[in-house]
């Protein structure tokens, strides 16, 4: 098996890029130019939003994240599906689509979602042993894939409290260098390609922007982090300023 990085770790991650997911399927929903999206369905199933097939097993594209800025915390899914179809060729926007993901409840409780385990749990008894801890409005999560793809790392972001700058594999600089504080890490098995969708649960729910998590030059396979590891990334376009302090359980 992969070394994980110990809790309290830090990986500097300068060979990461991000950039805006470009919805290409979406149902009931409304895409600011900030690419803030917000439900216009009530319930389960009626509201969501989906990328191209553009993760796949050897491509450049190895995760991303969602920002949650506003005061009050939406109900979501939000990961990787293998739908073929579009959301109006499906007919809803369901998280039961969603092979693998993070939930955010609207009490604030995050968990793991993953279509295998529904299968075998009823989802109250899954909800409360994959929990993953509590967030406030204005957290960043995010989810990436494991260099070998069999597996990913979900974490939530924070910006570190070095202010200065660190320098790209391209040789480009960036300032406000972030960390990835890692909240679990899994292993699955995963079938390619597979998409981006976000599900919204409650008409007004709003979450974004989204963003992909993009490798820049090739890298060594990563190594999932056990909870409490750090990863340090630059920030997503547009950002300014870390976003709020959620408060979150161990692994």
């Amino acid at each position: 098996p992969e070394p994980a990085l110990a809790s309290g770790d830090t990986q500097r991650m300068d060979s990461v890029k991000e950039d805006f997911v470009a919805w290409k399927s979406t149902m009931a929903v409304g895409v600011a130019p900030t690419r803030v999206v917000t439900a216009k369905g009530k319930g389960w199933g009626r509201s969501g939003a989906l990328s191209d097939p553009l993760v796949t097993r050897q491509g450049a594209l190895e995760g991303f994240t969602v920002s949650l800025r506003n005061e009050k915390v939406p109900s979501l899914f939000i990961g990787f599906t293998t739908l073929q179809s579009t959301l109006l060729a499906a007919g809803r926007a369901h998280q039961d689509d969603l092979d693998f993901g993070i939930r955010v409840s609207s009490d604030g409780v995050i968990s793991y979602h993953s279509k295998r385990l529904a299968q075998q749990y009823y989802h109250a008894t899954l909800t409360e042993a994959e929990s993953l801890g509590e967030l406030e409005a204005g957290d960043t999560l995010g989810m990436r894939l494991h260099g070998d793809r069999a597996g990913f790392t979900i974490f939530r972001l924070e910006r570190g409290a070095a202010t200065g700058s660190s320098q790209r594999a391209d040789g480009t600089r960036v300032s406000g260098v972030r960390r990835e504080v890692v909240l679990k890490s899994f292993r699955e098995v995963l079938a390619f390609p597979m998409r981006l969708m976000l599900v919204l649960g409650n008409s007004g729910a709003q979450a974004g922007p989204v963003c992909w998590l993009r490798s820049a030059v090739a890298a060594a396979p990563a190594q999932p982090a056990r909870p409490g590891g750090l990863l340090d990334l630059p920030p997503p376009p547009g950002a300014a300023g870390g976003g709020g302090g959620g408060s979150w359980g161990g692994g």
